[in-house]
Formats: C-alpha cells, structure tokens, sequence
C-alpha cells in the first residue's frame, strides 16, 4: 500500500542554482507539486527566476520558468494551476538573476511512497 506524505520546502534564492526539493528515490516513488511560490522581498528593485526540473531518468531536463521576471514586492506561482509531477529522484532547482537573495521560494508537494 502506497504511503501518501505532505512536505513543504523553503529557499532563499541567489544566482547560483540550488535545489529546492528532491522526489524520494525508490522505485515506483512519485511527488506531486503542488505550489512552487516565489515571492521578491525586495521593495525596490525587479528580479529574475529560473526554474528547472532535473530528470533522473535518463530524459532532458525541462525548464518551468526561464528568466521570468519576479517584479518587487510580488509573488508569483511558478506551477500554476497544473500540477507537476516528479519521478523518484527527480528534483527542482532555482537559479534567480541577482546574488543579493531577495527572492525566496516556498514549495509544497505530495509524495506518494511505493
């Protein structure tokens, strides 16, 4: 019987790619996104994101978002109202456009264990 997990994530978001969430890697495993949040702190000044699902499975990697613009003070939900669905070992990274960390990501997924 598969086991069904609520998790939640959080990320303060610099240039650099970092991984937000990561599927669980066993066989069968899926994750289910249902919020990808990404909210500029920033009164002053615009930001970027892009956001990235990295394919374990031998496939390519999708991009979500590529430089979409984050404007400040602004949240935007980067899955929409669709839902993504990673495979076990699948992961999501964020890269924003400037290093000062005004952009934090929230994220909510259901996992369901095989």
């Amino acid at each position: 019987m598969a086991t069904e997990v609520f998790k939640n994530g959080y990320l303060n978001i610099t240039n650099s790619a970092q991984t937000i969430y990561t599927a669980p890697t066993d066989a069968g495993d899926v994750a289910i996104v249902l919020s990808l949040r990404v909210t500029n702190v920033d009164g002053s000044t615009d930001d970027t994101i892009t956001a990235e699902v990295k394919d374990q499975g031998g496939s390519l990697d999708a991009k979500v978002a590529h430089t979409i613009t984050v404007p400040q003070d602004s949240s935007i939900e980067l899955a929409g109202t669709s839902k993504l669905v990673l495979e076990a070992g699948d992961f999501i990274q964020l890269t924003g456009g400037a290093a000062s960390g005004d952009l934090e990501a929230f994220i909510s997924v259901l996992q369901i264990e095989a």
